[in-house]
């Protein structure tokens, strides 16, 4: 998380927020796929595979996952709203590659074969 939205006495602490001690564990989950699926993604963009390496069935789950977290995030008495952005742009980025598999299949997604360098 780049920014915080809170003033230092608000910082998000399982004092001032006690839904993130319920959650801790899903967010770290969410947040280490999402960077390996942002990982997968740039290889891909930087032609070093040419496929996004991304399990369709983990991808759907971790989807539910977000939205399971987002929607108890975003009901806690006391919201962290820093997090709950961050998390509710993760999500964001998780439909947009569903979305890509849904348009495009396994001609993008899939497990990446062999790229061939023809002297670029």
């Amino acid at each position: 998380m780049e920014e915080t939205y809170y003033l230092p006495k608000e910082s998000p602490t399982f004092v001032n927020f006690p839904i993130l001690r319920d959650e801790k564990t899903n967010i770290e989950s969410i947040t280490a796929y999402a960077l390996r699926a942002n990982s997968a993604l740039s290889d891909y963009n930087e032609a070093l595979f040419d496929r996004v390496d991304i399990n369709t069935d983990e991808l759907e789950q971790y989807i539910m996952l977000c939205r399971q977290t987002c929607n108890s995030l975003g009901t806690a008495d006391n919201i962290p709203f820093d997090i709950l952005l961050e998390l509710r742009s993760v999500l964001t980025s998780l439909y947009q590659l569903r979305q890509l598999y849904n348009d495009l299949g396994s001609v993008v997604i899939g497990t990446p074969s062999e790229v061939e360098d023809e002297g670029i």
